[in-house]
């Protein structure tokens, strides 16, 4: 009987447990940037603009815009833009 260990025994068990390192943090990330989001729904919430919010986190204001329509916060402004169909009598 030798000591030697079979190679691809190692190196499998070194696959499992990058893997498995993978998982967790992929797992990390998601409820990190849950909490992130939550964070942001709350600040739109308390009053803060999309302007405001872009300052102090990773995203851009549309990113938030899309967090603000998600958690169902109407617009702090009314459209500036309207469609050119919708005034058309014709």
């Amino acid at each position: 009987m030798t000591d030697e260990k079979d190679p691809k025994v190692e190196a499998l068990a070194e696959v499992a447990r990058a893997s498995e390192q993978h998982t967790q943090a992929i797992d990390n990330e998601v409820a990190t940037r849950d909490a992130h989001h939550e964070a942001i729904v709350k600040a739109l919430r308390a009053g803060a603009g999309p302007s405001a919010i872009e300052r102090v986190s990773r995203y851009d204001r549309q990113h938030i815009d899309r967090i603000r329509r998600a958690a169902g916060i109407p617009s702090k402004r009314q459209p500036t833009v309207r469609s050119m169909r919708k005034e058309d009598p014709k």
